[in-house]
Formats: structure tokens, sequence, C-alpha cells
């Protein structure tokens, strides 16, 4: 849905209002703090329902990420709508002069949003998949050597030069990225890149049994094979494909995240990089859906801001809100 759609479709606030109370409660509201339906609409207050079990007001925004707000719901929809349609990310300078707010309220409204885009219990990989890892970080220059990075000599018309290390050993932020051909992507922010990290990831979100693994020739992939078939690609051998063995679509994500972030948000620290790549992820998930403001704002009623924000800071360490610890579902044997 378009940004012209979206306005005369939701541009006035009762209109946003009967929406979340249609998709949340039906026909009939429901009290958020007993569950009852004993309830009532009041009059003098617009939107907003009194319960005869509790004895408390409410409207539909409570337990949701537009509680505690003070930007009207229809920015709140234009704010949602603005991020749906950005598919390499949007950011809050831009929501800010899109929308009209300070840049501390299209940030923070920005980031609640991100909040209901976490997903990670709900994926699950098979077939084909690929796996690979990157890093996230500013341009190396050698004289900003501030990590202790090994400088490589390069021999050039006769002249040795020196430039700092790039990839791998450097102070960059690494991710990892496992995706499925032609299906979802889980992409994760971590502090070191080792094959029992690998191997986690894998049983995490991969049925190790049905699929298959396509990764570069890192040597901390090896032990992948002990979970599941494995095949690998030499890229130090300048070898890119072999026949179905390549790492193509999983370096097509990490070519979408790297133009998100020079591209639209030129710089992201390191303490919220998680919230950035899970929206990235969101994106990549429902890139074939076409209703993707609507599924966007059922997802924004379903979860508490208050466990993942408040007064503009992450309630927990945010790898924790990003990467919450799912079971994984097991397969009864018949």
């Amino acid at each position: 849905m378009n940004i012209v759609s979206i306005t005369k479709k939701f541009g006035a606030l009762s209109k946003c209002y009967h929406y979340l109370e249609k998709i949340r409660w039906g026909r009939k509201p429901v009290c958020p703090y007993c569950n009852s339906k004993r309830t009532v609409q009041l009059k003098k207050e617009p939107f907003r329902h009194h319960c005869y079990e509790c004895h408390k007001s409410f409207s539909v925004t409570v337990g949701t990420i537009f509680e505690d707000s003070r930007l009207p719901l229809n920015k709140w929809f234009l704010v949602a709508g603005l991020m749906a349609n950005a598919k390499q990310g949007i950011s809050a300078k831009e929501i800010q002069r899109n929308v009209g707010t300070t840049y501390k309220t299209a940030w923070y409204s920005a980031m609640r949003i991100r909040c209901c885009m976490i997903d990670y219990c709900n994926i699950e990989l098979s077939n084909i998949v690929e796996m690979d890892e990157a890093y996230v970080g500013g341009k190396p220059r050698y004289r900003q050597n501030k990590c202790k990075i090994k400088d490589q000599t390069i021999a050039a018309s006769g002249v040795e030069t020196t430039q700092p290390k790039r990839g791998r050993g450097t102070c960059k932020t690494p991710i990892v990225a496992i995706v499925e051909r032609r299906g979802k992507v889980v992409v994760k922010v971590v502090e070191k890149v080792n094959s029992t990290l690998f191997i986690s990831m894998l049983k995490q979100f991969v049925k190790t049994d049905e699929s298959t693994l396509m990764t570069d020739d890192f040597k901390s992939y090896v032990k992948t094979e002990e979970i599941m078939e494995h095949f690998s690609v030499k890229h130090s051998m300048k070898e890119y494909v072999r026949g179905a063995v390549h790492t193509n679509t999983v370096e097509g994500f990490f070519s979408i995240v790297k133009n998100s972030i020079r591209g639209n948000h030129r710089k992201i620290s390191k303490k919220y990089l998680p919230f950035y790549m899970v929206s990235s992820q969101y994106m990549y998930n429902n890139r074939k859906d076409n209703n993707l403001f609507e599924k966007l704002i059922k997802d924004a009623i379903k979860i508490d801001v208050s466990d993942y924000m408040q007064d503009y800071k992450p309630v927990k360490p945010v790898k924790e809100l990003t990467y919450p610890t799912c079971k994984k579902k097991e397969t009864k044997k018949r």
C-alpha cells in the first residue's frame, strides 16, 4: 500500500482506531487488563472504553507499540507505511522530513516498529541453504589504526606501501547469515566467528537432516559436515560457481544490507545494529507480500513495547531482545 492510499484510508484518527479495534478484537472490545468482555465505550472520551470488571478505562493501543505515545495514530500509520515500502531501509532523518516530526520521535517510532519485526522463533530453513559471514563498519584507513590491524605490504611500481587489512581480522562487527534458496533468511550479529557458532545456528534454524549446506572455503565451516551435508566453493582460488555449489544468494542479501547502510543510514552504532539487521531480515523474508503494510500493523499490536524499549532505551541488552532463545520444534517419529 502506497502513501497516497494510506493517507486516503487512514487520514482520520477515527478510521485508524476502528481499523485497529477490528483486527485486534473483532466485534466486541476486550479489556487488556482482565480479558473481560463486559465493556462499554465512553461518551466523553472518544476511542476509550470502560471495563465493568476491573473498573479501568482503556483504548486499543494499550499493550502495543502505539501505547504511551504523543504521536497521533495516523502519523504512526505513515511511519509504518514508509518502512514497509522501503525495501532497503529508511533513516530516521528521512522519516522526520516526510512525516513532520522531530528527529527523536522519528527515531523512537522506527525503533518501536523494528521491535515488532523480530520473528526468529518462526523461521526454519530447509533444502539448499547458504551460509556466509560479513563485516560491517567504516572504511579501513591506514592512519586510523586503533585496533592493531596487521598491515599488508603491497608492492606498487617498485615502491612498498602499506594498507590496513579488510574483513576478517579487523575491528569491524561480524554478522552471519543463513539463506534458503528462494526462501527466507536468518541474520545474526555476533562477537566472534568460529565453528561452534556456525553449528549452533544451523541446529537452531535449519532442518539439518533434510538440508544441504553451501559455503565458501573458510576453515571454520569444515566441522559443519558432522551435522549435515556440506559443499564449499573455493573463493581463495577464484572459484565462485561450481554447478549448483555457490554462495551467490547469501552474498546478494549482504549487498542489500551494505547498500542500505551505505546509502540510507550512513552510520549505525554497534549497540543498535541488531535492530537494523532484524529490519533487513523482515523485509527480505516478506519481499513477496503485497500487503506488507497490513501485516506490519497486525504484528505491531501483538507485542508489548514495555518488554523491549522504555524511555528511548532498550530494557535489556539489544542482542537479548533481538535474538530470543527459541526452542526448536521436535518432530515426532512415527
